[in-house]
């Protein structure tokens, strides 16, 4: 029987737009080593002006793929049912986040073509998705996994590994990583067999 994974989209496959924006907005060169918490947008003063500019925008337009995510996510897919989990509301935009369920759609669709549209799960709350193995970068969304890996990124850098592994989860920090992990899960329950 093929497992499952759920992976998350923004700062675990593609990253860069919404700062990329911000930074458009503002006239700065922020970093995510600038953000102190977990949204960007709290590096914007003035965040109803933003949002109004944001919403003219397709930020998608311009993020990019991680590294090496599209060559192990279609050798992963061989053996692995993949689900992109990924939540599509911004808090301040309650109502016109429907906008980025569309740009997140054809994103996924043009970038990974091999993964069925029917395997996007536009979600916010993640701990409903039963899945044998989550990568997400909040530790939250890792919860009702059996594998849980949890994405390295500007946010979560207070977690210390030792507080991780009481709670069974595994920092990762790129794709060649992620598959190393599951290749060597892989080898093992074959050589259970």
């Amino acid at each position: 029987m093929r497992r499952s994974i759920m992976v998350d989209m923004d700062e675990v496959i593609t990253e860069g737009g919404f700062l990329y924006l911000i930074n458009e907005y503002l006239g700065t060169n922020y970093t995510k080593e600038d953000v102190e918490g977990y949204y960007m947008q709290d590096l914007v003063p003035d965040k109803d002006e933003f949002f109004k500019y944001f919403i003219s925008k397709n930020m998608y337009d311009y993020n990019i793929l991680l590294p090496n995510v599209k060559d192990v996510l279609e050798e992963l897919q061989k053996c692995y049912d993949i689900y992109i989990g990924t939540s599509y509301i911004i808090p301040e935009l309650p109502r016109e986040s429907s906008m980025i369920l569309k740009y997140k759609h054809e994103f996924l669709y043009d970038n990974l073509p091999f993964i069925k549209p029917e395997n996007y799960i536009f979600i916010t709350n993640k701990s409903l998705l039963d899945c044998d193995i989550k990568i997400d970068d909040k530790l939250d969304n890792l919860k009702n996994a059996k594998i849980k890996l949890l994405f390295d990124s500007y946010h979560n850098k207070g977690l210390s590994d030792d507080y991780l592994k009481s709670v069974g989860v595994v920092r990762v920090h790129n794709w060649l990583e992620i598959k190393d992990i599951l290749e060597g899960i892989d080898e093992s329950s074959s050589s259970k067999k």
